[in-house]
């Protein structure tokens, strides 16, 4: 017989409304975190973000019960279906995307993605026109915001065709994308290699280092340093705007 654990999160913040005699409503206007989020919460809809649940604790004055309840059903220990990238994608709202050398594996274009295959050699070449496809098909399925921060040179190093049809592909990805691009020169000191944080939709956030022998992924404990290097490399590269512009003239042949 499976044991299922009780909603913890959910119980400690009925519990603190009801010691602090709050409202749902007078919650939402102390911390920030809109009513209906709150609602999801409560019911067990959805699991709240780790910035939520700060506010939440401080807002009623829990002295970290809601955080320690929140860790105990948010764990750690990655189950085996959260280790594999292609779910990671799927449940993410929010991905952000490090590479201090070539374009993010999501956002490759077909003939980009058949290169890296090639250079790699770990594909037999019978099969790199047809995973470099199904590669390049992949962010189709997803609904995740993305932001993508990746050198310059990882485009203008390329034959110029290569060069054209991977930058016209990202002048044409969706909305949800923001591509920034990090000018000729800067360098991302401490990022060991390619790697994202996933924002699931559960709550759970996960980091996955893309390796040469395959990806691997990581919990909590990874978190507050891979945050730094998201914020280090966003601080370093060209805002949208701009590097849609680069983009443009990188599209020319």
């Amino acid at each position: 017989m499976v044991v299922m654990k009780p909603p913890v999160f959910r119980e400690a913040l009925r519990r603190q409304l009801q010691v602090q005699g709050m409202t749902q409503a007078k919650l939402s206007r102390i911390s920030g975190i809109s009513q209906s989020s709150l609602s999801r919460y409560l019911s067990g809809k959805s699991n709240p973000t780790r910035d939520a649940v700060n506010a939440l604790d401080v807002a009623l004055s829990a002295d970290q019960e809601l955080i320690a309840s929140w860790r105990e059903e948010i764990t750690e220990d990655l189950p085996p279906f959260l280790r594999d990238a292609g779910n990671l994608e799927r449940q993410a709202r929010r991905i952000d995307l490090i590479s201090p050398v070539a374009v993010p594996g999501l956002l490759w274009s077909v003939p980009y993605a058949e290169m890296v295959y090639r250079a790699g050699r770990k594909v037999k070449e019978e099969g790199i026109e047809r995973l470099a496809r199904m590669r390049s098909e992949r962010l189709q399925a997803l609904n995740a915001e993305i932001v993508a921060v990746f050198p310059i040179t990882a485009l203008t190093w390329a034959p110029e065709r290569l060069r054209v049809e991977q930058a016209e592909h990202l002048l044409a990805l969706p909305d949800r994308v923001a591509v920034h691009l990090l000018p000729e020169g800067s360098v991302l000191w401490g990022t060991p290699g390619p790697f994202g944080v996933y924002r699931l939709i559960d709550g759970r956030e996960v980091v996955l280092s893309d390796r040469l022998e395959g990806n691997e992924a990581y919990g909590e404990s990874t978190l507050p340093r891979a945050r730094e290097l998201v914020r280090d490399a966003l601080s370093l590269a060209l805002p949208p705007m701009v590097s849609t512009e680069k983009l443009r003239g990188l599209a020319c042949a």
